[in-house]
């Protein structure tokens, strides 16, 4: 009788799974960046059993931890004692990158989970999308500051977020 079970819930176990692992591939399908999209799912255990919704909720949260990375980066820069660090420029390139970030980080991050769990989406994808254009302006002060590479880290995130833009809409 144990036997027999098993080959009932085997098979169903499996049609899950596959039917999780479909949702991520079609929507990483509907994005710009399918490859980052997907490794960026499959990062996390919880993609496997979510549906577009909590995919979409898994996205922000990786932009959060991504926004969270970069804010110990840079408070790590204006620690740790470089030459560059006394110029103003540098100074400058530092301090509008942690304000910017910290920004994202305690606001429109947060509005995007919160818009997206009242199943606001078009709210989540406009604060989203706007951490994303936020990080332009880390990078535009920090271009005469290439030992920092924050404008590539801004860059990174852009990109990421625009992924992220993509997953939410997929919603809509």
């Amino acid at each position: 009788m144990k036997h027999a079970s098993w080959k009932i819930i085997l098979p169903i176990f499996l049609h899950i799974l596959h039917t999780s692992a479909d949702l991520v591939d079609v929507v990483c399908k509907t994005t710009q960046d399918y490859k980052l999209c997907v490794e960026s799912l499959r990062s996390n255990p919880h993609s496997s059993n979510a549906d577009a919704k909590g995919l979409a909720l898994i996205m922000i949260q990786l932009a959060l931890y991504k926004t969270v990375h970069n804010i110990v980066y840079i408070k790590r820069q204006m620690i740790e004692p470089k030459l560059e660090v006394e110029d103003s420029t540098s100074q400058q390139c530092l301090q509008v990158c942690k304000e910017k970030y910290n920004f994202i980080m305690n606001h429109l991050i947060l509005n995007a989970i919160k818009d997206l769990d009242s199943s606001k989406y078009h709210d989540a994808i406009f604060a989203i999308a706007l951490s994303g254009r936020n990080v332009s302006s880390c990078a535009d002060a920090c271009v005469n500051c290439p030992s920092y590479n924050l404008t590539h880290r801004s860059n990174d995130y852009a990109n990421f977020v625009q992924v992220v833009v993509d997953v939410i809409d997929f919603l809509s």
